[in-house]
């Protein structure tokens, strides 16, 4: 395998080209045709690794997931009935759906006191709101609620890598922690677990470059991951080492 380096304008776009019995050198992304000369691999790592390490290429949360006990059992019918934005419907689901316009957030207020809160994308704004939910429950007719227990259980975060992803090379490569089958879903789906960090996460790959980053539980883990994955991209496959 080498990583092949073309310039198309202004952008820079990296691919990886395979050698196959029946597939002629320079032959990429199916019928399109691309003329790899020697010039063009010459500092390539080190042209892939600046575009990898470009200071724009930062994930950007946008979706928050936290929790609040309350440390008191509620009524949920009747905070329905004493607040204006809150609305309960049993039968769709058991809790009551809180929705608040500053900060923008949504919040699930169960009978046991827990409060599920989504919808903000800064760790600030989700604190905020479930202190206001908490503050509304409390005039609701339920004086011994308490805010405790705040916990991010779940940030969601995108991000571009600024250049196409060759997703059948990656599932390859890394089939043990990889599951695409584009007939179902044309993103990548992969698992990410490393055996020196209790760091979880669950990463959705397009060939566009867009990554969508999720199960972390702060933005240092979100920026750890997203620079690991980047990085596979720079450092020899499992093939090329068998190969030297």
């Amino acid at each position: 395998m080498i990583s092949s380096f073309v310039l198309w304008g202004n952008q820079a776009v990296i691919s990886k080209l395979f050698y196959e019995p029946n597939v002629p050198e320079g032959n990429l992304f199916g019928n399109e045709v691309v003329s790899v000369q020697n010039k063009a691999l010459e500092g390539s790592t080190e042209i892939v690794e600046a575009a990898l390490h470009n200071e724009t290429i930062v994930p950007e949360i946008q979706n928050i997931i936290a929790s609040v006990h309350l440390k008191c059992e509620l009524d949920l019918r009747m905070i329905a009935i004493s607040a204006r934005n809150a609305e309960y419907n049993p039968k769709k689901v058991n809790a009551v759906v809180m929705r608040l316009r500053e900060p923008k957030c949504t919040g699930l207020l169960f009978r046991s006191g827990r409060l599920m809160i989504t919808g903000a994308r800064l760790e600030d704004d989700a604190r905020l709101g479930g202190k206001k939910m908490a503050k509304i429950c409390q005039k609701s007719g339920f004086p011994k609620v308490k805010f405790t227990n705040f916990k991010m259980e779940n940030i969601i975060a995108t991000a571009d890598c600024k250049f196409p992803i060759r997703l059948e090379g990656l599932a390859y490569d890394h089939r043990d922690f990889c599951n695409y089958e584009p007939e179902l879903f044309p993103g990548l789906v992969y698992r990410y677990h490393p055996d020196n960090s209790s760091t979880k996460a669950v990463l959705l790959l397009f060939v566009s470059g867009k990554v969508i980053v999720t199960g972390c539980k702060n933005y240092q883990e979100i920026c750890s991951v997203f620079n690991n994955i980047c990085l596979l991209y720079t450092s020899p496959s499992p093939r090329d080492r068998q190969k030297s």
